[in-house]
């Protein structure tokens, strides 16, 4: 529940275990650690990271593993000093580790502002608020207060919850390294489309108000406030808790009798000298979201949603923002010349190819364009582009560099909502020129509900366009290592299955071989399919 981490001296003598490690695991080669131990790791002398014994952390030969998160295990290069505590004291002396050939030594760093970063409890990496950068929560509770006033005004109450109520509670501040502010409203409805829609709603006015959002799922809305270094200074999460049938849900793991879970009258809570509401009885609450346990910190936490949970908030709620973060964090890399798997700002061997052959004046929708590489070519070569991603670094920068040209056009949209994908059937629907779908390694990169929704797209556009349109797809093939593996939900693909989805659809897809003497994008196995409508 907190990041907090106490270390003990331990004389040079006494350690217990030695240290190594490469991108995909760290390894304690020593006695048995005790099931349940906290183990923290520390990048240089600074906690990063923290597992329990037997959770995160497995058994081996004669060791202790324990696998890197796949969104830090993407970004390890170069070499670090790493050290690891179990609960609170030093487990085994400092150790160099190298990662790669490259030179540099590994930070675990924000890309372009230098702010600390930490694993949280989400396996995600995340901004550490502790340092130089502390007074941005105070400037994230002032934008609360002042939201909390607004929804009043709209006749609901927001109130504090999750770790803005639990800092103050439990140990009369905030947390330590709190990266936001979490707020939540009770919905006036029991119906979950009702609930749905009167979210969606709160999010329309939101955005007449001037906010920028991201939705993260039906009932989880966050309030953006970019910085001027290409970076949200920080933001604030807005959840809906709402009651059905009797029972108390809080997105997005809670569920509880309602009669345990007290929240009007609200009462008033002191935040860093700010008076916040806060539910009637705030343990009831803590007890709901973080379990009984919630009065010990603990740096390890990790959710765990109940089954019967799980069920209802993925059926009623859904999840719409997979693994943008991490797709924003790589983006920002690339946008300043660090490392990564290719610039993705120069064309790919398939859009030169595709680009010489399609009919002058072709419409293209490119979906998932990232930095606009592709997008960019085809351009240049006369061709009439809207190209869409749901990275708000890459499609800002985008923006910014082509602002003014008429044959380019760059949109934010995230697939994984048919709210926003449906839309885009529009876009393109009429004018000059036969009209096609690109798309690279997109497919990859997307859970079901993304493929499904981005399938059923292309599946309107060439059926509406007749035998002149079609789609043309890239994809990983293979068991090869994933091309991005800081990105939780890329995965290779298997080119029958995708096949028999089109098929399911109307589409009939050929495979599409690259042209002799072309050199490959990269090292990793693809397949290029191109997909037309049945007639």
């Amino acid at each position: 529940m907190s990041q907090d981490v106490e270390v003990r001296s331990v004389t040079s003598n006494s350690y217990s275990h030695s240290l190594r490690a490469d991108r995909v695991s760290l390894t304690l080669a020593g006695p048995p650690i005790r099931a349940g131990a906290t183990l923290s790791i520390l990048l240089g002398d600074r906690p990063i990271w923290s597992v329990h014994s037997g959770e995160g952390a497995r058994r081996g030969p004669g060791c202790c593993i324990i696998d890197w998160p796949p969104a830090l295990a993407g970004r390890l290069s170069g070499w670090a000093r790493l050290s690891v505590l179990q609960d609170g004291t030093p487990l085994c002396p400092t150790a160099r580790v190298t990662f790669d050939d490259s030179p540099h030594q590994f930070s675990l760093e924000e890309p372009g502002t230098g702010m600390p970063q930490i694993i949280n409890k989400w396996g995600r990496i995340a901004r550490n608020f502790e340092g130089r950068r502390a007074y941005l929560i105070d400037e994230a509770l002032d934008e609360a207060c002042r939201l909390v006033e607004w929804m009043r005004g709209r006749g609901q109450e927001l109130f504090v919850t999750g770790g803005t109520l639990l800092g103050p509670v439990r140990d009369g501040r905030v947390m330590p390294g709190d990266d936001d502010v979490d707020l939540a409203y009770l919905s006036r409805h029991e119906n979950p489309s009702d609930i749905a829609l009167e979210g969606f709603e709160l999010e329309r006015a939101l955005h007449a108000e001037g906010y920028e959002t991201v939705r993260h799922s039906a009932g989880h809305l966050q309030l953006l406030f970019p910085g001027a270094d290409g970076t949200d200074r920080f933001y604030l999460d807005i959840f809906t808790y709402f009651n059905v049938g009797g029972w108390f849900h809080g997105t997005f793991h809670a569920r509880e009798r309602t009669e345990d879970v007290t929240i009007f009258p609200l009462r008033n809570l002191s935040i860093n000298g700010r008076e916040l509401p806060a539910p009637a009885e705030p343990e009831q609450m803590l007890a709901a979201i973080y379990g009984p346990g919630w009065h010990t910190p603990d740096p390890a936490f990790r959710f765990i949603t109940p089954p019967p949970a799980r069920r209802r908030y993925d059926t009623w709620l859904g999840g719409l923002d997979w693994d943008r973060e991490n797709w924003e964090d790589h983006h920002r890399v690339l946008l300043r010349g660090q490392g990564g798997h290719g610039a993705g700002q120069t064309p790919s061997a398939w859009a030169e190819e595709l680009a010489r052959g399609l009919p002058p004046g072709s419409r293209i929708l490119e979906l998932g364009c990232g930095l606009g590489g592709d997008a960019r070519h085809f351009s240049e070569q006369g061709h009439q582009v809207v190209a869409v991603d749901y990275s708000r670094p890459a499609i800002e920068h985008l923006r910014a560099q082509h602002a003014g040209h008429g044959s380019l056009e760059f949109r934010r949209v995230n697939l994984n909502s048919l709210r926003e994908t449906a839309p885009l059937a529009r876009i393109l629907n009429e004018g000059p020129g036969p009209l096609y779908v690109y798309a690279r390694l997109l497919l990859n990169s997307l859970d079901w509900q993304g493929r499904e929704n981005t399938l059923g797209l292309v599946r309107q556009l060439l059926r509406n366009q007749g035998q002149a349109a079609a789609a043309f797809l890239e994809v990983q093939v293979g068991e090869s290592e994933p091309a991005f593996p800081e990105c939780r939900f890329y995965a290779p693909m298997n080119v029958a299955d995708l096949k028999a989805s089109l098929a399911k659809l109307g589409l009939e897809a050929e495979e599409v071989p690259p042209q002799p003497g072309r050199p490959a994008d990269g090292a990793i196995p693809t397949q290029r399919v191109k997909v037309r409508a049945l007639p």
